[in-house]
């Protein structure tokens, strides 16, 4: 730590050391940017509006922030139990209470069990939380108890954000016992349509809601008739789907929003249904709809359709009336995907954030999207997330956009990558890679290798490696591959190409001499998940190797597989350096959506 008095730090305004921290993880500002000079150590110390977020981080230094954060210095909390941090949530419970962040405003808990959701809602009533998320895992459900607990808080609360990632089977309770009316945005997974109905008719400042499933119909067949006027007068946000719904269905539950400005759909259909046909939809939003400015869908039709009967002139031209292309400038396109025989029709840009991508070759492709407005069109803003087949031969040259792709790719702000291919040659090549992804915004990526005796396959490995320098920013790596009696060179090979870059992986195995070795050669790991249908057979070893090598690590068993967040790590500990670079780990907030 600098103690020169002269210091050009000690000549920055004060606004601005505290607007710096804003930008910064949390765990560079306690164990880097702390340590920089006295006055930093000492603003960093006296800060009390620090937000926690500890998704992505190590056990080691989740145990060193414990030690050092006051948790009344906490204006909002992530925890998350998911595959990068085991057990977090527990953790943190056995050294802090909630109460103890007297200031928390906002509390976020990803993959949180039963157990540790019960002792944190006991204390939830005595913090004044206005954003609230709950994300359990798919399959896990909640006892009457928890359910009674989590309405009692809620209603009692003035929260504005709500975010429940739960089945409505863990509702129940909201039916006797409305949502606050301060709430202004709420997500839900599933619910009833009286339960929807409900939700509109109590939160009178709601703004916002996104549901991914509503059951329209009760056990006996009938459905629950609304009154006349439900919606929220500030209304204007509605996100709906995926699920299949039919477009009677979809028709009632969207009349309940007559105010709403933005709309957003993702539907599963078939050809028996209209909710793909546009004629049906400019009518309904004519009719019901009248304040609607924004309408994005993407509609997947789950029918089979040979190329004999295809038109897909039939699907797109409803979409070419005044009303879409001059009084809105809505887009569509539809595609028909050859080897699915199936239909997708979508709005412009593509809405939904996880996309498979299909190329020229395999696909037939229309639009409404005048050659003029292509370069006007960031068709892909909203798209995180893709999956894409590397034998495949990635061509643009159907797209006019395409003369650009030397400058940007199609897909710029990419998140989650996945890739696969089973080692047949031609690969996908870098240059038409690039002009598909910008590879350096992806920060996940799954890599599934079709292949026998990786080791032995010298161009694929130098493929794979070139893929992984332009993906500079991974920070999470997923390798399946097919294991043989080889497979322990495969895996040697395969951990030569890991990015320094990278801290959480997860990877298959078939033995435990694979488990070890994986850890020695790629030392930097916060975590990582071992993958195998014998895993059972090798945890007792990997555990007792860890206690040697790893101390502090916490290891939980899933289904086929062994989840650790990792520990100290022995032979480096020492040589690590106690500061970190401060550049390039700037990062802006993104309030709640």
């Amino acid at each position: 730590m600098s103690c020169c008095s002269s210091s050009p730090f000690d000549r920055l305004p004060a606004e601005l050391i505290y607007h710096l921290l804003e930008y910064l993880d949390i765990s560079t500002i306690f164990i880097s940017f702390r340590h920089v000079c006295k006055r930093f150590y000492t603003i960093v110390n006296s800060h009390d509006r620090y937000h926690v977020d500890m998704r992505l981080i190590s056990k080691s230094d989740f145990d060193h922030l414990c030690r050092l954060i006051s948790p009344a210095n906490v204006l909002s909390l992530i925890l998350s139990d998911d595959f990068n941090t085991p057990y977090q949530i527990q953790t943190f419970l056995s050294r802090f209470a909630l109460q103890q962040c007297c200031q928390l405003h906002s509390l976020t808990l990803i993959k949180i069990n039963e157990s540790n959701l019960f002792t944190l809602l006991v204390h939830l009533s005595k913090c004044t939380l206005k954003s609230l998320t709950i994300e359990c895992f798919a399959w896990d459900t909640f006892t009457h108890t928890v359910r009674l607990l989590l309405s009692s808080i809620i209603v009692k609360s003035k929260l504005e954000y709500l975010h429940l990632n739960i089945s409505y089977r863990d509702l129940d309770a909201f039916a006797c016992s409305p949502l606050p009316t301060t709430l202004k945005c709420l997500h839900l997974e599933h619910c009833t349509f009286q339960e929807y109905c409900m939700i509109l008719r109590h939160s009178i400042n709601l703004q916002k809601l996104s549901l991914t499933k509503c059951l329209m119909s009760n056990l006996d067949g009938s459905m629950y008739q609304p009154p006349d006027d439900i919606c929220p007068v500030h209304f204007r946000t509605l996100s709906f789907g995926a699920c299949f719904i039919r477009m009677k269905e979809l028709c009632i539950l969207l009349s309940c929003t007559p105010s709403v400005e933005y709309l957003k759909v993702i539907i599963w259909t078939d050809s028996c249904d209209s909710v793909i046909n546009g004629n049906e939809w400019e009518k309904f939003i004519k009719n019901k709809l009248i304040n609607l400015q924004r309408f994005e869908f993407f509609f997947d039709d789950l029918t089979q359709v040979t190329t004999d009967s295809l038109d897909l002139q039939t699907y797109v031209k409803p979409f070419e009336t005044p009303f879409w292309l001059k009084n809105h400038r809505w887009y569509v396109t539809c595609d028909y995907i050859k080897s699915l025989a199936g239909i997708r029709l979508y709005s412009l840009p593509i809405c939904n954030p996880m996309f498979m991508y299909y190329t020229n070759s395999s696909k037939i492709s229309l639009s409404t999207l005048p050659t003029s407005e292509k370069d006007h069109v960031e068709i892909t803003q909203y798209v995180n997330n893709i999956s894409l087949n590397l034998n495949e031969t990635l061509e643009r040259g159907g797209d006019k956009a395409s003369k650009k792709s030397s400058e940007s790719a199609l897909f710029r702000r990419l998140e989650c990558l996945s890739v696969n291919f089973d080692g047949r040659h031609p690969y996908t090549s870098l240059s038409s890679l690039r002009t598909l992804i910008d590879l350096s915004s992806v920060v996940r990526l799954t890599i599934q290798l079709l292949v026998h005796n990786f080791a032995q396959k010298t161009s694929l490995s130098d493929y794979l490696s070139a893929i992984l320098r332009e993906a500079s920013n991974i920070h999470t790596l997923k390798l399946t591959y097919i294991h043989s009696e080889e497979s322990l060179h495969s895996t040697q090979s395969l951990c030569t190409l890991i990015p320094h870059t990278v801290q959480h992986l997860q990877i298959s195995i078939s033995n435990f001499k694979e488990m070890k070795m994986i850890l020695e050669q790629v030392p930097q790991l916060f975590s990582v998940t071992f993958y195998s249908s014998d895993i059972s057979n090798y945890c007792e070893d990997i555990e007792q190797w860890l206690k040697m090598k790893r101390s502090r690590s916490l290891c939980r068993h899933g289904l086929r597989c062994i989840q650790i967040w990792l520990g100290n790590c022995h032979d480096h500990d020492q040589s690590r350096p106690r500061t970190r670079r401060l550049f390039g780990r700037f990062h802006r907030r993104s309030p709640p959506s």
